[in-house]
């Protein structure tokens, strides 16, 4: 009985070590590919810059700024900001506009209260119709990513 267990116990770890052996060796399933990478990459350092901006602005001013008021004092220019990481350059050497879409790609939804004391921020892809990928914060600092419901988050 004891010769038994000892060989349904090898058996078993056999199995396991075989089976573990080859979960390892499967391909990962696809994630999102490079490309989708940066650019998801550059829109959340695109919000931690915006925020820099507005902890400054606020510093200065007391209040909070809307897009055109960072655009006016020269917060983001069409030739970049230096409110960026140096980690990533292409924020801070974008060419900023005034426009809803303010960096080529990306469309900007900056909502102050009435006060000045609060802001909404989204920063979204126009380039992806389909699942609406967004990046979003607000005066508390914490910053968050975002699809449609019909889209799985990677």
């Amino acid at each position: 009985m004891k010769h038994l267990q000892i060989v349904v116990s090898i058996v078993l770890i056999a199995l396991g070590l075989a089976l573990g052996t080859t979960a390892r060796f499967q391909n990962p399933s696809p994630g999102i590919g490079d490309r989708e990478r940066e650019r998801r990459s550059f829109a959340i350092n695109l919000v931690r810059t915006i925020e820099k901006a507005q902890l400054d602005f606020k510093s200065k001013h007391a209040i909070y700024a809307n897009w055109d008021s960072l655009i006016g004092n020269g917060y983001f220019t069409s030739t970049g900001t230096k409110w960026a990481s140096p980690d990533f350059p292409t924020v801070g050497q974008a060419l900023y506009g005034s426009g809803p879409e303010i960096v080529p790609g990306w469309r900007l939804r900056l909502n102050v209260s009435h006060s000045g004391s609060a802001y909404d921020l989204l920063v979204e892809d126009v380039n992806d119709p389909k699942c609406g990928y967004a990046v979003l914060t607000d005066e508390r600092g914490t910053i968050r990513q975002a699809k449609s419901l019909a889209c799985p988050i990677q």
